[in-house]
């Protein structure tokens, strides 16, 4: 068998470090397979580049996997947004210290591979699910054999993710408690939504893969009982799926007898208030919602397939079971105008208990109906790249004044988080306090006693 070094590149920790999921799973499948793997962390390191280059050494690998999270940080009022520049650096790294064969993956890599491949200068890509495509590309390679520079979709005979846990180790686990106090956990893949924006269908499908819940269930209690993790952050796409599997994961949390807190993504739409019960007694205590547009005729343009009133709906919902929520919104995407934004604006105010994280404009990605929709108005090319970011914005609308008016809204309210920067600056504060964790509900808890304190005064 082979000597497999694995490295997740990803040091974006806005609003939290997370753990590298993708690499603790194809890590898994590899040692599944009899391989031998060590795993690197980029972001866990004080002077990465120099410990690499010892663990290279001391390992002497076989091959070299790399996986890439995000290609930048999605923030159009970001000065200098960073593309890439630690992938590529990394490459250099490994070219400068061994011949072992440079294989690069993961979510973002997946939606531009072939500019990604290029611009690092890695060997191989795997494009979609890794844990199964790694290890035959890996034995393809022992074998000789002719194999294609990006490998594409998981093979139909290898069971990707049903039958592969997490390969956790205790050195990274520490390092995420001891910086977000949580843990990842994923019970699906997939997603059948249609976005305009979104890239989710195209990485993982379109539709939920479904892991079994007893293999969900067997991982939580792993993490808890040799980690001692008792919080969690389920990273589905959407976690309450319209066919229940998500209350079945919840029942069997609640049957485990663990007395764990969990958090996840959800769709505002589709969950009753005995299930809001269910998932609370299973241990949810904050959600994050991809509401993403401020009133009815923007989240049609967005293809949300939900109503504002829907979000009000899930809204009072986690309210009246006392769980804690947060709202992505973008500003400026399909459809919007100066009267939409108005509305957004006004609807907003109705979450009066909740976070609201907002955004300007949207990151186009290949794949997307966005990016259709870029190129029928012109706004891109199909002979752009699109690896440095480039963003929609309606053309019905000023981008400056729109921005005015949702910073003048921000300066009023604490919870709106707007512009990215002023979330990055709350949270280093909060981290500078010791808070860990979601850190966004511990907002809503001093901003809630701050309002009482003036309502008493």
């Amino acid at each position: 068998m082979s000597k497999v070094l694995m490295i997740s590149s990803n040091t974006f920790a806005y609003s939290y470090p997370v753990y590298p999921l993708g690499m603790a799973m194809v890590t898994g499948a590899l040692k599944k397979k009899g391989h031998s793997v060590v795993q690197f962390d980029y972001s866990a390191h004080e002077y990465p580049e120099e410990e690499l280059r010892k663990r290279i050494i001391d390992f002497a690998p076989d091959y070299i996997g790399i996986s890439v999270r995000n290609i930048d940080e999605v923030d159009s009022m970001s000065i200098e947004p960073s593309v890439l520049g630690i992938e590529k650096r990394i490459v250099s790294i490994i070219r400068n210290t061994t011949s072992a064969a440079i294989i690069i993956g993961g979510s973002a890599f997946s939606i531009m591979p072939e500019e990604i491949l290029e611009y690092t200068g890695a060997d191989y890509g795997i494009v979609g699910a890794g844990e199964g495509q790694v290890t035959g590309l890996i034995e393809s390679l022992k074998l000789g054999k002719p194999v294609p520079r990006i490998s594409r979709g998981c093979p139909l005979n290898i069971d990707c993710s049903n039958n592969i846990s997490p390969e956790w180790e205790k050195v990274m686990v520490d390092f995420y408690i001891k910086k977000s106090g949580m843990l990842n956990i994923q019970t699906k893949r997939g997603c059948p939504y249609n976005c305009s924006y979104c890239v989710y269908p195209s990485l993982e499908g379109k539709s939920f893969r479904y892991r079994d819940p007893d293999a969900v269930i067997y991982d939580i209690k792993r993490a808890y009982s040799e980690f001692n993790v008792n919080t969690f952050f389920i990273t589905d796409s959407i976690f309450n799926d319209p066919e229940g599997h998500y209350l079945e994961i919840a029942e069997k949390i609640i049957q485990s007898g663990m007395n764990i807190r969990w958090a996840g993504y959800f769709r505002p739409k589709g969950v009753s208030q005995d299930e809001f019960r269910l998932l609370k007694r299973s241990g949810l205590y904050a959600v994050e919602v991809g509401a993403d547009a401020g009133c009815d005729h923007t989240l049609y343009e967005m293809g949300k397939g939900f109503t504002f009133e829907d979000i009000m709906g899930f809204y009072r919902g986690c309210l009246n079971e006392g769980i804690a929520s947060a709202y992505f919104f973008i500003f400026g995407g399909p459809g919007e105008t100066g009267k939409t934004i108005d509305e957004g604006l006004i609807n907003l105010k109705q979450l009066e208990h909740g976070v609201i994280f907002i955004y300007s404009g949207i990151r186009i990605l290949p794949g997307t109906g966005l990016y259709r929709l870029a190129l029928k108005e012109n706004i891109i090319s199909e002979e752009d790249s699109l690896l440095r970011p480039v963003y929609y914005f309606s053309p019905g609308i000023d981008v400056n004044e729109m921005n005015r008016k949702i910073i003048e809204e921000a300066e009023k309210n604490r919870r709106y988080i707007f512009p990215p920067e002023k979330g990055k600056l709350m949270i280093d504060a909060m981290h500078a306090f010791g808070y860990r964790g979601l850190l966004w509900d511990e907002l809503l808890k001093v901003t809630g006693r701050s309002e009482r304190h003036r309502k008493r005064h």
